[in-house]
């Protein structure tokens, strides 16, 4: 009879264990699941690789402050600037992928900073989430009211007359401002100088003094200038025509099919939950989608554009091929 009791002991134990061991990998199974479902239950860090008060920062705040209106947290700006937005992309690429670390950045740091400096310390690909895209920048290529060429065909005619003779500006070596420029030049076989500076402002000055022929510019910063006299715009380098600018007509519609338009958006680290992934993308596209942020938007030269967490992956992709294979034609690299 005890030995009865022991081995009904030893059993309900073994039972008893095994449902400890069931109910744990239950737990383990959907408790990220649950943890998920209460995302975020403190606040996000937004990472914009860029100092403060630039366009970038400017509409990442405002998209930040929407953002935590509807996810109910705080979405908190860190400003980590250098290297062209290297600094700030490397930490979010090494970053606890746990949805409370993003990067809010620009083209630079992954369509272009690869191709441009051999020794990067993150991948663009494998060590990133992407998000959500919040929108594209609109490039303008402007000339000294001296130079002669009031539109795109008649500048590409004149630089080839002048081969070698005329400049360029640009707001730093493998800068959009400068690989823009790029497209035209090895789509048409341009000979132009590249003169580049330390910033937008210094280098539109040099154009508005007479001192560099053209440069390759945000639409905002350009459009002001060539309303003054001071710049003459010859087209927006898009598919389409900008709303703020309608009477800007594209490079497409000049007869050539420049599209330097670089892109706004949202990624996290590598291995980011999909359901949190999933969820930041819809919030992010609610909010590109307020009347406020579009109109912001399009004060900064920005054309919204919103997609799916697969549609903006292959859209990085293939903008990562499109200007990878400029710079690889130009020859682009910075030190």
């Amino acid at each position: 009879m005890k030995q009865t009791k022991g081995i009904h002991f030893f059993s309900n134990l073994y039972l008893y264990s095994l449902m400890r061991g069931v109910i744990a990998v239950f737990a383990f199974a959907f408790g990220f699941g649950v943890a998920h479902a209460d995302y975020p239950d403190h606040a996000i860090k937004m990472v914009v690789p860029y100092p403060a008060g630039g366009a970038t920062d400017v509409v990442a705040r405002a998209v930040a402050q929407k953002l935590g209106d509807r996810l109910k947290q705080p979405v908190v700006i860190e400003n980590r600037g250098g290297a062209s937005g290297q600094i700030g992309a490397d930490y979010v690429g090494k970053a606890t992928p746990d949805g409370y670390t993003l990067l809010f950045t620009a083209a630079d740091t992954h369509s272009i900073n690869p191709f441009v400096y051999p020794k990067i310390t993150y991948d663009a690909k494998r060590d990133f989430s992407p998000i959500a895209e919040v929108g594209i920048l609109q490039m303008t290529l402007i000339v000294h009211p001296n130079v002669k060429a009031k539109n795109v065909q008649e500048f590409i005619n004149l630089v080839h007359q002048q081969a070698g003779k005329m400049s360029y500006a640009s707001y730093g070596t493998g800068s959009s401002s400068h690989v823009a420029m790029a497209m035209l030049n090895v789509s048409e076989k341009l000979d132009i100088l590249h003169v580049p500076f330390q910033g937008a402002a210094p280098a539109i000055a040099a154009v508005m003094a007479g001192q560099i022929d053209a440069m390759m510019v945000p639409l905002t910063l350009a459009y002001p200038s060539h309303q003054a006299g001071k710049v003459r715009l010859l087209g927006v380098a898009a598919p389409t025509r900008f709303v703020s600018a309608p009477d800007m007509p594209t490079f497409t519609e000049q007869g050539y099919a420049i599209n330097a338009t670089p892109w706004l958006g949202i990624l996290g680290p590598a291995k980011m939950a999909p359901s949190i992934v999933e969820k930041l993308n819809e919030e992010v596209n609610a909010v590109c989608q307020d009347p406020q942020i579009v109109e912001l938007l399009v004060k900064n030269g920005l054309a919204v554009e919103t997609k799916n967490v697969a549609q903006f992956k292959a859209y990085l992709d293939a903008e990562s091929d499109r200007w990878g294979a400029t710079i690889r034609a130009a020859n682009i690299k910075a030190e």
